[in-house]
């Protein structure tokens, strides 16, 4: 039973996976999808997975590839609501040594947070190097047991958070990264899900 839900939870984290790849890379082929999906010889998973989003009509294709369709946008809002993930989005963390990185931004979860280090497991699980959970808190970034306050080791990184996500206080930044943006994009997918649940 415990299995089940294992392989449940990666099948929704390869879905997500799925569509905002779509989102961000559309129109992809097959052949590439399944590179991105990180799914070495099982080009007929990607198939299945499409031809199920185009039956539902939130997927269309074309010889260019397959694009989310507008239904497929409402779908993906729908799907990253559930876990009150608000936006996804690369952003640079080369500072901090991760080169090829997405952030996640979960509102409202920072009280969900449990070991960090079985979240960062959660990321390796899912084909990443690692996670680093950031938690925003009475007007402070901090990385739990790491960094009480981002802004003194990584002011530029800090100005640039503050930038691009809209912070409310106990939001959680989720970090991906990996040896490309794709493993770090479903790495920080698989830790989101996880703390939001």
């Amino acid at each position: 039973m415990a299995g089940r839900g294992k392989r449940k939870r990666t099948s929704e984290v390869k879905e997500l996976l799925l569509l905002l790849a779509l989102k961000k890379a559309g129109p992809v082929g097959r052949y590439r999808l399944k590179n991105l999906l990180n799914f070495s010889e099982r080009e007929g998973v990607v198939r299945r997975m499409l031809n199920d989003l185009e039956r539902d009509g939130l997927v269309s294709a074309s010889k260019a590839g397959s694009r989310l369709t507008s239904e497929g946008e409402s779908h993906l809002k729908e799907k990253l609501d559930v876990y009150n993930i608000v936006m996804v989005k690369q952003f640079d963390f080369r500072e901090m040594g991760f080169n090829n990185s997405y952030c996640i931004h979960v509102q409202g979860s920072a009280n969900h947070i449990e070991i960090v280090v079985k979240h960062r497991d959660d990321a390796v699980r899912a084909g990443a190097l690692g996670a680093t959970i950031i938690v925003y808190k009475n007007g402070v970034l901090k990385v739990p047991k790491v960094y009480p306050n981002l802004s003194d080791e990584y002011p530029r990184i800090v100005k640039g958070l503050h930038r691009e996500f809209n912070l409310l206080d106990n939001d959680v930044l989720v970090v991906g990264f990996a040896e490309d943006k794709w493993r770090a994009l479903e790495g920080a997918i698989a830790t989101a899900m996880k703390i939001s649940s």
